[in-house]
């Protein structure tokens, strides 16, 4: 798998990558680029991370979703994913662990938002997963 640089803004020939145009913020599911620059350029590094993060997530999205854990500790579920997230260029999943970070640390929230909050980070850590699945074809 290599994490190679494309211009900013250029369509990629892989949906949900950088420059893919098919967000609805314009923003790719895994910028590249964001990686890419984060890993100095070198692909194995870059590969190792997307592979920790496909891993992580999807431990931490069962934490942060564990209904039955002290809001507390599916926060802290949530905002690790945050920073793994933004490390590997998942802006999506980044807002989406930040939302659920925030309503859980809200006394008043009410479970509607929190449960929105939760069905919109897992669909975003879905479409991470699934781009990261391609990357590696």
């Amino acid at each position: 798998m290599s994490a190679t640089r494309a211009p900013p803004g250029e369509n990629s020939a892989r949906p949900g990558l950088a420059g893919s145009n098919d967000r609805s913020a314009g923003e790719p599911t895994i910028d590249l680029v964001h990686l890419a620059r984060q890993t100095d350029h070198d692909g194995a590094l870059a590969a190792e991370l997307l592979d920790l993060f496909d891993r992580q997530s999807a431990s931490l999205i069962a934490q942060a979703s564990a209904e039955d854990a002290p809001p507390r500790r599916r926060a802290e579920a949530a905002h690790q994913l945050r920073g793994s997230a933004l490390a590997v260029g998942a802006g999506q999943v980044a807002r989406a662990a930040q939302a659920l970070e925030a309503s859980l640390e809200r006394p008043n929230a009410e479970s509607g938002e929190t449960d929105r909050a939760l069905a919109a980070l897992a669909g975003a850590i879905r479409e991470a997963r699934t781009a990261i699945a391609k990357l590696r074809r």
